[in-house]
């Protein structure tokens, strides 16, 4: 049997980082996105690694200013995007 060679397409690291670029400005799930541009989801994910791009993972949390009272009125907001990444504000 006769092998042949794999038709997987070699990207630049300046084309890996378009491609990153391009996912997270998307909005899409990782999946849906890779299945779209023909990617392996582990590709995406290792270059996101290796360029140190902002994992959906990681928390940022906001404080008001230094001096700001807080007001007499709590209120929360919770949004969740489509790629699953979730935001909770409070007040």
């Amino acid at each position: 049997m006769h092998k042949t060679r794999s038709s997987r397409k070699r990207r630049t690291e300046k084309q890996w980082a378009e491609i990153v670029r391009r996912f997270e400005s998307s909005g899409q799930d990782p999946n849906e996105f890779c299945r779209r541009e023909g990617l392996a989801l582990s590709s995406l994910q290792r270059w996101q690694r290796r360029l140190g791009s902002t994992s959906p993972s990681k928390f940022v949390e906001l404080a008001p200013a230094a001096g700001v009272a807080e007001s007499e009125s709590n209120w929360s907001l919770e949004v969740t995007l489509p790629n699953g990444v979730g935001l909770q504000f409070r007040g």
